[in-house]
């Protein structure tokens, strides 16, 4: 691949940052960045247990699992499209888990029972 050159036919260099990323958690900044929420928002989110403020890492650093992210938004989505408000948000969220676990159960109930049949 070639490189740019500047006037005095010299390559461009690029300055490039990278920072580590651990697979599955985002800092509290990146978590409302890609919300668009603001700080205020995830501390109204936390105080009613939407999620669990995750502990902080060696170097102090509090990163959120992307299933925590997942939860907030949907939260978002509960607060702001059916106009529920935050405590009931929080209940919400967890009749809509028990529900997913039981349709789980219930699937895999389901399967172990085709299964004896075609024993």
């Amino acid at each position: 691949m070639k490189q740019p050159m500047n006037d005095d036919s010299q390559p461009i260099l690029e300055h490039v940052t990278a920072e580590i990323m651990t697979q599955g958690l985002m800092r509290r900044e990146d978590v409302c960045a890609r919300l668009g929420i603001g700080d205020d928002v995830l501390e109204v989110c936390l105080r009613w247990e939407i999620v669990q403020l995750p502990e902080p890492d060696p170097q102090g650093t509090i990163l959120f699992p992307h299933d925590a992210f997942d939860r907030i938004q949907r939260g978002l989505r509960l607060h702001h499209d059916l106009g529920i408000n935050w405590q009931g948000v929080s209940v919400a969220l967890e009749l809509l888990e028990r529900i997913e676990e039981l349709e789980q159960q219930v699937h895999h109930l389901s399967v172990q029972h085709a299964e004896d049949l075609d024993v």
